[in-house]
């Protein structure tokens, strides 16, 4: 006998589902879903590496060109410490020149003799109006010799001019004969 064949029962009808409150469900591949964030994780890192490694570059040139600074700093300080130097040598060595024994000495080396008598000479002014002869002492003379026609001067006393003329300006007379003789060889 045979058995009687299973009745099929027919499925329910399916409504469609209103649109407005749920997205239609699709298949997610999970290979898909893996590529996605990995793309997103890669451009994200390919940022912060690239943050990292310009500030990297920022601070290294900072410090190279501060590096500079130091190295031009360092060169002047040097070149003003040298010049400072020689600054005290030239000063040292002009006040030996200036000293009087030096002078003395390198007038003697080149043939000048030390008078024998030394007096001052008097002012006179520019306009040519001597001193008063009442108001300068005496010549003296001294001894035997070339320098016993030398004068001993004494200064003459300063005279006013009138507001109106132009200022006189005094300058030394030049009336005292200087004698010079070679020093003997030594």
């Amino acid at each position: 006998m045979a058995a009687p064949a299973p009745q099929r029962r027919d499925a329910p009808a399916r409504r469609p589902a209103p649109a407005s409150r749920r997205a239609p469900l699709e298949v997610v591949d999970p290979r898909r879903d893996r590529a996605r964030a990995r793309r997103g994780g890669r451009s994200a890192r390919l940022l912060t590496c690239s943050l990292v490694v310009g500030s990297l570059l920022a601070v290294a040139g900072a410090q190279a060109y501060l590096t500079q600074g130091q190295v031009r700093l360092t060169r002047l300080q040097q070149s003003l410490q040298t010049q400072l130097a020689q600054e005290r040598q030239l000063e040292i060595q002009v006040a030996n020149l200036q000293n009087p024994t030096h002078i003395v000495s390198q007038a003697q080396n080149d043939g000048m003799v030390a008078p024998q008598q030394v007096g001052d000479l008097p002012q006179v002014s520019v306009s040519g109006s001597p001193a008063s002869p009442a108001s300068q002492p005496a010549v003296g003379t001294s001894g035997p010799g070339p320098s016993s026609t030398t004068p001993v001067v004494s200064p003459a006393p300063a005279t006013s001019t009138p507001a109106t003329s132009t200022p006189a300006t005094s300058i030394p007379a030049t009336s005292i004969p200087v004698t010079s003789t070679p020093a003997p060889k030594r």
